[in-house]
């Protein structure tokens, strides 16, 4: 007797996620970005200058603690993909595991930001290694569920779009914040960066932000509900199963290219993120607040580029959209710096700080519209999965995202350590003056070109794997057309089961 009111619930969900979504739920359902958009800034930004430069552990081991926490995250994303996808329960398949990341992600984020002074290089390594680790896995018990449900709040091609322009605008408001009580609060001064004890306080401060964006994302997915896929099949043997959905996702064309190209660009991001503030402070020689300038603009660009999207998408498809924005991004990034290497980019102090903003906030605008077509895309492939494998894997899809930019992350972290090892960069940078040291140029220049240039060509190599999406607006009209009859079909089917029963 279970059959029938199964077959109304599909039904009912189907016809659910072809209304638009109140704007209320939207905002509530993209606060809970804030989570990734605070602590993967915050740790992209500063964690790297602050385990080496301020507590003195060596660029090599640094690299290989903050790689090895990416690494075995992008591991396990795919389990916990998986399981969501199949979690059965009262809350639904989601927002448990919502639930249970939260706390952990809190303490471990705070914890990575205290470390203790005066220890030794193997015991330091230790520590940061472990908390890198917790802190990634317990980041992805949230944001990975999270991020899936947003592939199922609509089954509209351009409802998609804006329920990601949300969602990844608040996740930039959340890069802001971060940015300014950084540089504007915690760490202003000339020293400020070198300040051990102003870490912690400004994770905590970040953590009241993160706990806020988290509650109301979490009421967000219970009020939507009755939207929601129900969980896939689940049989078998756990871990051979998880293998066989990874070899089914990957089957898929338009998300191997997708896979490919988020791997490529989030490593040549991961690289000229880490170096940022060595290269801010000794590169381009500015101060805290000229750094504060210049980050701010990129991740103003980031977050007010976000409307930008809507008109673009309107106008022409995704794909196009993704590679304009990644390109532009890539231009603004590099640019600058090959040109001071070649002698070409003479401006220095606030005025090199100003032209750098506005090229940043270029940049950074013309990303968000990519991200924002990039995150559709990605859904608009797990429909065509639907089509062609006949099951639901938003979860894996998603995890598979994860896995490419933490993956690609971590190398870049190691990346970034090891050209900061192979410069000879100074582990005790106190005793070199702090942020006012003088270092080689030989030293600086290798820093620019490895921050500037040498990042960009892996991003070139990400626009050009995006070319061969084929996955247009008029395929995926196809594609839902087909599954609305194929759903309209099992439910008939279950409620003549029922019937007979």
């Amino acid at each position: 007797m279970e059959a029938e009111p199964m077959a109304d619930r599909i039904d009912h969900a189907g016809a659910q996620r072809l209304l638009r979504l109140p704007l209320g739920i939207k905002l509530g359902y993209a606060a809970g970005q804030l989570l990734e958009g605070v602590i993967v800034n915050a740790t992209n930004i500063f964690l790297l200058f602050y385990v080496t430069a301020v507590c003195g552990l060596s660029g090599w081991l640094a690299g290989i603690a903050l790689a090895a926490g990416l690494i075995v995250d992008a591991v396990m994303d795919p389990i916990i993909g998986s399981m969501s996808d199949g979690w059965r329960s009262h809350y639904g398949r989601r927002l448990p595991f919502m639930v249970a990341g939260l706390i952990p992600v809190i303490l471990c984020f705070v914890g990575i930001f205290s470390l203790p002074v005066g220890l030794d290089q193997a015991l330091l390594f230790a520590i940061v290694t472990a908390l890198s680790i917790l802190l990634r896995v317990s980041l992805s018990l949230f944001i990975l569920p999270y991020q899936a449900i947003g592939a199922e709040l609509s089954d509209n091609y351009n409802e998609r779009s804006g329920i990601m322009a949300w969602r990844w605008g608040v996740g930039y408001v959340g890069a802001l914040i971060a940015v300014l009580l950084g540089f504007g609060v915690f760490f202003r001064g000339k020293t400020g960066l070198s300040r051990h004890g102003a870490y912690t306080p400004f994770a905590l401060s970040l953590s009241i932000v993160v706990i806020v964006g988290a509650l109301l994302a979490m009421r967000a997915v219970w009020a939507t509900r009755d939207r929601h896929h129900p969980p896939v099949s689940v049989e078998g043997n756990f871990l051979l199963r998880v293998f066989g959905e990874l070899v089914e996702v990957f089957r898929n064309r338009s998300f191997r290219i997708l896979f490919i190209g988020a791997l490529l660009f989030f490593l040549a991001l991961s690289v000229h993120t880490a170096l940022g503030l060595h290269a801010n402070t000794f590169f381009w020689h500015f101060t805290s607040g000229q750094t504060q300038m210049v980050t701010l603009a990129i991740f103003s660009g980031l977050l007010f580029g976000a409307p930008l999207a809507g008109p673009f998408l309107a106008r022409m498809e995704k794909r196009t959209v993704l590679v304009i924005g990644m390109t532009g991004l890539t231009v603004a990034q590099a640019g600058p710096t090959l040109l001071r290497l070649l002698g070409l980019f003479p401006w220095e102090g606030d005025m090199l700080a100003l032209i750098l903003s506005v090229i940043m906030l270029i940049g950074g605008a013309l990303m968000a519209a990519a991200g924002i077509a990039f995150a559709s895309m990605m859904a608009d492939a797990a429909d065509e999965h639907e089509h062609l494998f006949g099951a639901r894997r938003e979860g894996l899809y998603y995890a598979g995202w994860a896995f490419a930019v933490k993956a690609s992350a971590g190398l870049g972290a190691l990346v970034a350590g090891a050209v900061l090892s192979m410069i000879d960069f100074p582990t005790d940078l106190a005793a070199h003056g702090g942020t006012a040291a003088v270092l080689p140029e030989r030293m600086v220049d290798m820093l620019g070109l490895f921050y500037g240039p040498g990042a960009a060509v892996l991003s070139l190599a990400a626009v050009l794997s995006n070319l061969w999406y084929r996955l247009d607006s008029k395929a995926h009209a196809a594609i839902m057309t087909d599954l609305t009859e194929r759903r309209r079909a099992t439910a008939n089917a279950a409620s003549m089961v029922g019937q007979m029963v």
